[in-house]
């Protein structure tokens, strides 16, 4: 648009709304333009309660899956894929091991400076690889009750014993993807302190851009302007969630959750307000590449929103007792999948070029864990068709035997990432299945 360098009366106004007009009149990319990696920390109580049954092309959602059932026709559930049972595994369990290789693939290091000696990653993992060689913008979060800055919280890596620690607080998150824009003449000019008072007093981002989004939205019609709204929502609910989030748990001047927060009744809240986080940043185009740690391994979550009664934690009351609390089990991460299948839905219902955000979007859903504390036959699934590389509404069985390395060389595949393999083999090559 030859206007566009006219068009916007300020900087801030460029910044935030010139994605809109970079997209207009582009065609679609043979690549998707983003990938989120969602990484559950729950696993599943017996292979019955998360594997479909069924064929290929004609399965039944299983009972932790019932929540996908919007996205059904949008989705590759993978079964049989696990995680190598080899190199370092520190405090037992597969906690630890499990985490730092779900998306590395590779053995972790021993820590030398942890007095814990829970582990150093030992490997870049594929978001931070994807995002590296296509020059992507990332961001990493979790959602959590606490952080220890240990593998237990932390799947992304930069490389071997550099791990990328995820942001927990979403005004944190916040102020990662929306900051840069000048503050409004007369407030204070400390940046985060600005973004926090004007969130306290219910103000909006957008509130400095009024003019030139009346400007913008003038220049458009039909589907255009249908974009213009979506993007100006995704800022607005973010915004709105971020401020439930400090209203429920104020941050301490730390960057550090305490250790003893367990059984914190808000992190539906700070769930939300993450995956709101990551829909603006993709449909601002802030960000391409996201990783969403969902709790960390052996997380404490009450889960009574989600109709399960514990005294605090979810992992010891019902995790270890797998067999006694199925029901439970079950419930508590039928909440998650939904949670995760609401946001892919919201992805469909968006339009974008001449289809929808999710088109240009791949989303991988994984787990860590498979039943209870086991690394075999991990939970798998895959959202969007990656611009028609990916056939849907499938269930693919893989052989045992096949590592999560093949999966991840195949996402990255897709991406526009011509690996051959990634972790400990190096050429393992891509899931043929897929």
């Amino acid at each position: 648009m030859r206007r566009r360098d006219f068009l916007f009366s300020s900087l801030s106004a460029a910044t935030l709304l010139s994605p809109l007009l970079a997209q207009r009149g582009r065609a679609d990319p043979v690549r998707p333009r983003r990938v989120l990696f969602w990484v559950n920390c729950g696993g599943y109580p017996s292979a019955d309660a998360f594997f479909p049954t069924g064929t290929e092309n004609d399965f039944q959602l299983s009972p932790m899956l019932t929540g996908l059932a919007a996205v059904k026709n949008d989705l590759v559930i993978v079964d049989g894929v696990s995680i190598r049972r080899s190199g370092l595994n520190p405090r037992g369990a597969d906690h630890l091991r499990s985490m730092g290789k779900v998306l590395t693939a590779r053995d972790i290091n021993p820590s030398a400076s942890d007095p814990d000696n829970e582990g150093e990653a030992g490997g870049i993992s594929v978001d931070q690889l994807i995002a590296q060689q296509l020059g992507r913008n990332s961001i990493e979060l979790l959602v959590a009750d606490r952080f220890r800055d240990s593998m237990r919280e932390q799947p992304f890596a930069l490389g071997p014993n550099r791990f990328k620690a995820p942001t927990v607080y979403p005004d944190q998150a916040w102020s990662r993807l929306f900051g840069g824009f000048t503050p409004p003449a007369g407030e204070d000019p400390a940046v985060r302190a600005n973004r926090l008072r004007r969130l306290a007093l219910r103000k909006s981002l957008l509130d400095g851009v009024t003019a030139d989004l009346g400007r913008l939205r003038r220049e458009l019609v039909g589907i255009e302007r249908l974009k213009l709204d979506v993007h100006e929502d995704s800022i607005r609910r973010a915004e709105r969630s971020v401020q439930a989030d400090l209203d429920s748990t104020p941050p301490p001047s730390s960057c550090r959750v305490p250790t003893n927060a367990y059984g914190d009744a808000s992190m539906p809240g700070r769930a939300a307000a993450h995956l709101d986080l990551v829909f603006a940043g993709f449909a601002c185009d802030r960000v391409q590449v996201a990783g969403l740690c969902w709790g960390s391994s052996g997380y404490h979550w009450p889960y009574q929103w989600a109709g399960v009664q514990v005294d605090s934690s979810i992992h010891d009351e019902v995790h270890h007792l797998a067999g006694q609390r199925r029901t439970d089990y079950i419930r508590a991460h039928q909440w998650d999948w939904a949670q995760l299948g609401a946001f892919v839905q919201r992805l469909k219902q968006t339009p974008e070029g001449s289809g929808t955000m999710l088109d240009n979007t791949l989303v991988v859903g994984i787990s860590h864990f498979g039943e209870h504390h086991d690394i075999e036959r991990i939970p798998v699934v895959l959202f969007g068709s990656a611009q028609g590389q990916l056939r849907t509404g499938r269930l693919v069985r893989v052989p045992a035997g096949t590592h999560n390395d093949k999966l991840l060389t195949s996402v990255a595949n897709l991406m526009g990432v011509p690996i051959a393999g990634i972790g400990d083999d190096p050429g393992c090559g891509p899931l043929t299945q897929l």
